[in-house]
């Protein structure tokens, strides 16, 4: 791990690290030793994704980006970990702890960037091929061709594959498989061209998350939640296998299901799917298609002035499954256990309700799948030219373009008679002989909203040493306009902020029903913008040959998410009221030691961080509420960061890392209708985000291989708002192991094994979190064992 000699504190990953972990895991696993990060992952192998912070900032707040291309989505930001590159094509990692720099292309990052670069192709004819099988029958294969150079001018390129599956218990049956290329075209001196390819299937039926309540439920009440203070859930081990192993419904255990609708069916009587195939695991998928074009150059135009150009295109379609019960006839709609809001939508004004099933009535209760799909397609453009004054003095500038194309649908469709959805995608297929239509021969939505996202970005900086060599200044401003374009083609539902009215009937109809007349209407065209002037600061004093100190200040901002103005902000009220940007203001003061055998960092920081955004009830014109966004107050975090990196001897190499900050709410959550607290979170800490992290990684080289030992401790974090519920802290220890095969003639092979959680520690990984009294929670891994071959010639 490089810690570079920068104003900011940040850490590079290099692929002699990222080449000693779980193969296929996702690459922000090979980032868990940095100080102030922490990455919980979804399950042992990388296939359910995960969760990251940096300083408290969860991934919606970070900037992501692959080889400089943004990776957050448009709307609303979130990153997905499982939808990463294969860690073999990552040449290093690059974190900034807490900030941007001054040309990040983002719109979303209020603390911190993450990049990672793939590797270039050599220039050598070269091929790769790993194998890994662990445990949960978990088999994964990648290969890897390296052309070497195809033309005398040094054309190379590489192609990759991998396919992975496993049925690991607990956490989810996966399938997924990507495919990866790159062409190199070397231009003389540090020019070049590059254009690479990117495509990642993922199909998986989740099992789900324990809450709270099914935790007390299966265990008898041992974290009661009271006024005296938190309930500390804490597993033991005898406890963790009894909720591991249970095997009733509760939270997507169980694969029994059978679907009267469908099963059953008779004309005249009621098929009643209500009670069944409620929380059944083939309906919680997770599909995912994505992919990218990334086009990445430099020219040197003269010997002090460089011109760099990339580019992309990025497709991303997925949702996360789920289903609904809806009444064939509008006259039942709205019964206990059939959605809430389905009003006229299945009659669509012409008709009392439909057959949905085939049996000849309208009498039945019929399950549907009904997923929260997003298709996007965007395109990105980002320039910079260099101007090197002198060796020592440059200027940069940057302009970033970014429009992303989002929509988001929510169409019904027929499911099994065992629940199993025929099509991934539901009925966004055209054709789709499973859709589940209305009266009109429409298919029923829970939603249908249109977004463009578009940035505008230009950067100047300005990189010296005007005054003394031993003073390295940065000084930079970012300019940035934001924009959405935002088309919302349904009624908003007072009180309903996931799902909304998509109905065929006329707004004449809607209107003369009583129960929905007071809905607000679609709209069109409607536009957002938001403008920033972002400064960045930073000094290097360079004190003596090993020490510098290092000092800087960052102005951040994050972009309310498309999910703030999925409805009509018209209506709400008070008028004006709408989320303004998150802002962000960050320090940090440190040293850095580079000599001979050692490297260390210790560095503290300060980041006050405002318009936090959240979603609260809101009254809206004619009556009712809703959940909409708003800014509710401000959050001051602070920390320590260090880490020490030590080559006592040549075949021995010592990491160690340790984190200590507090993160806290400054202001109540406020309820928009009345004015009174809503949210008791003054004086309250950050949820899912520890005190206290540490660690480090002994790795021994040896002649015949590598063995290596990681170890991380991660404190108590807050699942709730209101912190009256917290999870336990945990250490992980992970053991790894390369043996090379050079004993029987094979130069580049080696056996690896991983043993991820090596104590079999019980713990909690991933938190989903609530405001109070619940939360959901991720088992944690169990001790898993895994088995590579890596061939090479």
């Amino acid at each position: 791990m490089e810690v570079p000699n920068s104003p900011k504190a940040r850490a590079i990953v290099t692929q002699d690290h990222i080449e000693h972990t779980v193969p296929g895991q996702s690459i922000f696993n090979a980032i868990n030793l940095v100080p102030g990060v922490n990455y919980t992952a979804g399950d042992p192998y990388g296939g359910n994704g995960g969760g990251i912070r940096i300083r408290g900032f969860d991934a919606s707040r970070i900037a992501f980006t692959f080889d400089g291309l943004p990776l957050n989505d448009a709307g609303n930001y979130a990153i997905y970990a499982n939808q990463q590159i294969d860690p073999e094509l990552v040449e290093s990692v690059n974190v900034n702890f807490g900030s941007t720099d001054v040309d990040s292309p983002t719109a979303s990052a209020a603390g911190g960037t993450v990049n990672y670069r793939t590797v270039l192709p050599t220039e050598t004819l070269s091929a790769t091929a790993v194998y890994s099988h662990g445990d949960g029958n978990m088999n994964r294969v990648f290969g890897l061709l390296n052309t070497g150079d195809l033309t005398s001018s040094g054309t190379r390129a590489w192609l990759s594959a991998s396919s992975q599956s496993y049925n690991l218990y607990r956490y989810a049956n996966v399938r997924k498989a990507q495919y990866n290329a790159r062409i190199y075209q070397p231009l003389g001196g540090k020019d070049f061209v590059s254009l690479a390819g990117f495509f990642y299937q993922h199909r998986n039926n989740g099992y789900g998350t324990p809450s709270l309540a099914n935790i007390n439920s299966v265990l008898g009440n041992p974290f009661p939640v009271s006024s005296t203070g938190p309930a500390r859930v804490d597993l033991t081990r005898a406890q963790f296998d009894k909720l591991f192993a249970d095997q009733s419904n509760s939270y997507l255990n169980s694969t029994i299901c059978a679907l009267l609708s469908q099963v059953q069916a008779g004309k005249g009587t009621v098929q009643d799917d209500r009670a069944r195939c409620t929380n059944t695991r083939q309906i919680g998928l997770n599909p995912v298609d994505t992919g990218n074009l990334r086009f990445n150059s430099l020219f040197a135009l003269s010997d002090r002035l460089t011109f760099s150009m990339d580019g992309g295109y990025t497709y991303t379609r997925a949702n996360g499954g789920g289903s609904t019960v809806f009444a064939e006839s509008d006259a039942n709609a709205g019964q206990r256990g059939a959605n809430g809001n389905q009003f006229g939508r299945i009659g669509a004004g012409v008709a009392s309700g439909r057959d949905l099933n085939g049996d000849g009535d309208m009498l039945d209760y019929v399950r549907a799948y009904y997923p929260s799909n997003t298709l996007t397609h965007r395109l990105i453009a980002i320039s910079g030219l260099r101007y090197d004054i002198d060796p020592d003095n440059l200027v940069r500038l940057a302009y970033t373009w970014d429009r992303a194309r989002t929509l988001q649908t929510g169409e019904a469709s027929l499911l099994g008679p065992d629940g199993t959805p025929p099509l991934p995608f539901s009925t966004s297929d055209m054709d789709n002989p499973y859709a589940m239509l209305d009266a009109a021969g429409n298919v029923p939505n829970k939603r249908n909203r249109l977004t463009y996202s578009i940035l505008h970005q230009i950067s100047g900086e300005y990189r010296g040493k005007p005054f003394d060599d031993s003073l390295s200044f940065m000084v930079g401003l970012r300019a940035a306009l934001f924009r959405r374009n935002m088309n919302n083609y349904c009624y908003t539902i007072p009180g309903s902020s996931n799902e909304a009215y998509c109905t065929s009937q006329t707004q004449a109809q809607v209107q003369a029903d009583s129960r929905t007349r007071n809905f607000a209407p679609p709209y069109a065209g409607r536009i957002k913008e938001y403008r920033a002037l972002l400064p960045n600061l930073g000094l290097t004093w360079q004190m003596t040959p090993a020490l510098s100190l290092f000092t800087s200040y960052t102005k951040g901002f994050s972009a309310p998410s498309t999910e703030v103005y999925a409805y009509d902000d018209k209506v709400i009220r008070p008028i004006g009221e709408e989320a303004k940007p998150e802002r962000t203001n960050s320090f940090d003061l440190g040293l850095r030691y580079t000599m001979g055998i050692a490297q260390a960092q210790l560095g503290g920081w300060f980041i006050h961080y405002d318009n936090r955004i959240v979603n609260v009830t809101t009254p809206v014109e004619g009556g009712g509420t809703i959940s909409a966004a708003r800014n509710v107050g401000a959050v001051d975090s602070k920390g320590i960061d260090a880490s020490l990196s030590v080559s006592p001897v040549r075949w021995l190499s010592l990491y160690g890392f340790t984190s200590y900050m507090t993160a806290t709410l400054k202001d109540d959550v406020l309820n928009g209708a009345t004015g009174a607290v809503a949210i008791a979170t003054k004086g309250k800490s950050l949820v899912d985000t520890p005190n206290w992290q540490y660690g480090g990684r002994a790795q021994v080289n040896l002649p015949f291989g590598v063995i290596g030992l990681s170890a991380k401790h991660v404190g108590d974090r807050f699942v709730t708002d209101v912190n009256d519920v917290k999870v336990a802290g945990y250490t992980l220890v992970d053991l790894d192991a390369q043996i090379g095969m050079r004993w029987i003639g094979l130069e580049k092979t080696y056996v690896q094994f991983n043993v991820v959680n090596l104590l079999d520690k019980a713990y909690i990984s991933n938190l989903g979190t609530a405001t109070s009294n619940g939360g959901f929670f991720n088992f944690g891994n169990p001790r898993t064992v895994i088995g590579s071959v890596h061939f090479q010639f």
